[in-house]
Parts: structure tokens; sequence; C-alpha cells
């Protein structure tokens, strides 16, 4: 710990997946907040649509996604919202771009990372753990699915 994180509060990056809500990931990111007195950011990756071309295979030259991305933001709230009831206190964030490098970049003020295993249907799921660890600026904790549906605290269900 450096002099400049002195009196920050100890923040828990979440990756939220627009799939399965990540419940695993957020239950056990909010009870590693309180254990520490820190604060939890839910994060989305988002990807912007790619504009449509004009005439000639040109791009626009005026292209908006703030609908776009308000709807992500929308629903990111409505997911965490889904695992956590309306009274959490997470904060939340799209971002743009693919999963792994949003995630690396918000690393860069976190103190921890933490995402579902996802399931074996999601694609890219499996390696995404390994992958984030390798160029991630912190600890990245990966929540297996056998948590993701169980009661309020993940080391209890992991002990049983």
């Amino acid at each position: 710990m450096n002099v400049a994180d002195l009196g920050r509060a100890h923040t828990i990056v979440v990756g939220v997946s627009p799939t399965s809500g990540s419940p695993g990931a957020l239950r056990w990111a909010v009870e590693e907040a309180s254990l520490r007195g820190g604060r939890v950011v839910a994060v989305r990756a988002w990807r912007p649509h790619a504009p449509e071309t004009a005439t000639g295979g040109r791009v626009p030259s005026v292209v908006s996604d703030d609908s776009a991305r308000g709807v992500e933001e929308s629903r990111l709230a409505d997911d965490v919202a889904h695992v956590l009831g309306h009274d959490h206190l997470v904060e939340t964030r799209v971002v743009a771009g693919k999963r792994r490098a949003v995630l690396a970049e918000e690393s860069r003020s976190a103190d921890l990372v933490v995402i579902d295993a996802g399931r074996a249907t999601e694609v890219g799921a499996r390696w995404l753990g390994s992958r984030l660890a390798r160029s991630s600026h912190c600890p990245v904790v990966v929540v297996p699915p056998a948590l993701g549906g169980r009661g309020s605290s993940a080391f209890g269900a992991a002990a049983s």
C-alpha cells in the first residue's frame, strides 16, 4: 500500500455478465466489502453497435450511442437489483470495450476484481478468469457456478 491509498475505501470491482447477471460474484463481493469496510462497483463491458454506413461505404459523420448505452446502464442496474434487492449500495458502471480489457483497466483503481466463472455454455467464460488474472493490476477472484445460487455466504456454501 502506498501513501496515496491511505484513506481510500477498499474497492471491489465486479464484472457483471449480461447473460447471467453474475449473482455469485455480486453476493461474494458485497460480503467481502462489508468485512473490509469497502465499496463495490458493478461493471459491465459494453460494445457500441457498429454504425450503419452512408452511401459509398463511408461512416456517417454523426453517430450517437447514448440511447443504447442508457439502455445497457438500465439493464445493469436491474440485474444488480435483481440479485441484491433495490436497497443495495453498489455503484454501477457501463464501460465501452471488451470484457477482459475493461476489467483489466478497472483493476488499476481496485483492490480486488471479482467475476463469476460462468457456465460452460458461455462463450469464453472458461478462459476469462485466467486471462484476466494475467492482465489485472490487482488480485482476481473467480466465483464458481456452484456458489452462484446458494445462500448469502459464499464462504459458508464452500464449507458445506
